[in-house]
């Protein structure tokens, strides 16, 4: 079977969820429904986002957004690249993050945009004025930042692909978004529940190799954060590589224009703290677990290299050559 991320590999079984069909790719890594199901959610014959959705759902989005929602914003300002003059939440649901933001930076609240598809019953939304209907491609305005908070695993990679013309479309050069959604390590080593076609609605976990396939094409470079398994970063501009250095390096020398942004309220003062310490405590983290094992693999190196050398002399040169060999590729 051919995979609907990358469309480019054979992806092979994973496992049945609800009775449907998850595949996994054996080259982007990508878990995806089974190209039938997608097909009809595409065709509208399957919904993602009913009343009864919602009815579970709206705790947990106010949870968020008055949380680890807010946290995420602050941290976008860091990794941005340009001011910040316009900040769209992208798949906003009800809103809230628009009413969570307008409460405790008021002065930035209005630059603000929420835009929703499919969105939870009338009573449950926003009244921000800046809460929209539809879809990314009907607003007239161009973001320079924004943020995606568990929305991508309901979307089939035909959407997800629009998505991305449409996020083109609207984005400014060197525009930065902030996703957040489960990949296919988040959901084989931390959450094995996950997926789940008519509960959670989630029916695909992108790789970082598939969505740059999905989205490399539209003008984004994919951005991996490093000790995170759930969230990615979306450039739009120039694909350079873009590793813990020169994350840190943002998180050291943020743009000036948004660091005075948020110091006009007094809660902003709150968004640079926690912005800044949050995402040092993943990038700070993951650096050390992987100096971690670069020096376990060096005490096992060692430990392999005396064994060579207590060999037969005759055995002890090729074996050593060969060691030697291995640890400088």
């Amino acid at each position: 079977m051919e995979c609907a991320v990358c469309e480019s590999a054979e992806a092979l079984p994973f496992r049945v969820v609800d009775g449907v069909a998850f595949h996994k790719c054996t080259s982007c890594g990508s878990i995806f429904a089974d190209p039938e199901f997608l097909a009809r959610v595409d065709a509208g014959l399957v919904g993602n986002y009913r009343d009864d959705y919602w009815a579970s759902e709206m705790v947990a989005a106010i949870e968020r957004s008055y949380g680890s929602t807010l946290v995420r914003v602050a941290e976008t300002f860091y990794y941005a690249r340009r001011p910040i003059r316009k900040f769209i939440d992208i798949g906003t649901g009800s809103g809230v993050l628009l009413d969570a933001v307008s409460t405790l930076l008021p002065s930035l609240g209005r630059f603000f945009h929420g835009v929703e598809l499919f969105p939870p019953p009338e009573e449950h939304r926003s009244t921000h004025p800046n809460y929209h209907l539809g879809q990314l491609g009907d607003l007239a305005d161009i973001f320079d930042a924004g943020v995606c908070i568990e929305v991508i695993e309901h979307l089939t990679p035909a959407t997800l692909r629009t998505l991305a013309a449409q996020l083109a479309a609207r984005s400014a050069k060197g525009a930065l978004y902030y996703f957040n959604s489960g990949q296919p390590a988040f959901v084989e080593s931390e959450n094995p529940g996950y997926l789940g076609p008519f509960g959670t609605g989630h029916i695909v976990s992108y790789s970082i190799a598939g969505l740059s396939n999905v989205f490399g094409p539209a003008g984004f470079n994919v951005i991996a954060l490093p000790g995170r398994q759930w969230a990615f970063l979306l450039e739009f501009g120039p694909k350079t590589p873009v590793g813990s250095p020169e994350l840190f390096d943002r998180l050291w020398h943020p743009v000036a224009e948004n660091m005075a942004a948020l110091a006009i309220d007094p809660f902003g003062n709150l968004f640079r703290a926690m912005g800044q310490e949050s995402a040092r405590c993943y990038l700070e983290s993951a650096t050390a677990q992987e100096r971690t094992r670069w020096a376990l693999g060096l005490a096992s190196t060692r430990q392999t290299l005396s064994a060579v050398l207590e060999t037969r002399p005759a055995a002890r040169f090729s074996q050593f050559v060969s060691l030697f060999r291995r640890g400088t590729r």
